[in-house]
């Protein structure tokens, strides 16, 4: 291995170092408890962990043929040093801020989306049913008053007929229709209730 490979190989693993360092910072930003979900954290740490010793390797693997050396840890350490001396309060300012700034695109973005289509959605569904109860009224309106106009002739034919008839048969005939007509009175008194809920 060359001198230039293994100069590469030293400040490579020194940002790698410096890396694992704002990456530490970065997963305890975002995992706070501790005592919550162990197994949930255990799981959590040991991918990080992989996941970080994959990156490594990966960067070796390009410098120097993931050729391990005694120096490799000492740049790791010295990168990781060098972050916890002067990089972790800048870092941790620029990451809250990073943070902050996502939190608040995130928010507008809902409420861009809300005002956008879900409001808009809902005022159209309000409107299309306010138009189709308002229809119903009309055509049960209009049914009602086509089946008073068709039926007036027969109420006025039905109390011609009631004179000449006995009124002991008209007694017994009148109460077995007032009986069939009790369901057709409460089925149209359901519709009118139903439909002055409607209305309020």
């Amino acid at each position: 291995m060359t001198l230039s490979v293994q100069f590469q190989t030293m400040l490579s693993m020194a940002a790698m170092g410096i890396w694992i360092g704002m990456a530490i910072d970065t997963y305890g930003r975002f995992v706070h408890e501790r005592r919550k979900w162990y197994w949930l954290h255990f799981i959590n740490d040991l991918i990080f962990w992989l996941l970080q010793a994959l990156i490594v390797f990966y960067v070796l693997l390009h410098v120097n043929h993931a050729n391990l050396r005694l120096y490799i840890f000492a740049a790791l350490l010295c990168g990781f040093s060098f972050y916890k001396a002067l990089l972790q309060t800048g870092y941790k300012r620029v990451l809250e801020v990073m943070i902050r700034i996502v939190t608040q695109l995130f928010r507008f973005f809902v409420r861009l989306f809300y005002g956008l289509i879900i409001k808009p959605v809902k005022w159209v569904i309000s409107i299309i049913l306010a138009i189709g109860i308002l229809a119903a009224r009309w055509v049960w309106a209009i049914v009602f008053t086509l089946l008073k106009i068709v039926f007036s002739p027969i109420k006025w034919l039905f109390r011609l007929i009631s004179r000449f008839i006995p009124k002991q048969t008209w007694y017994n005939l009148k109460g077995k229709w007032l009986k069939k007509a009790g369901i057709l009175i409460s089925l149209k008194n359901t519709v009118k209730n139903w439909f002055r809920k409607q209305e309020k």
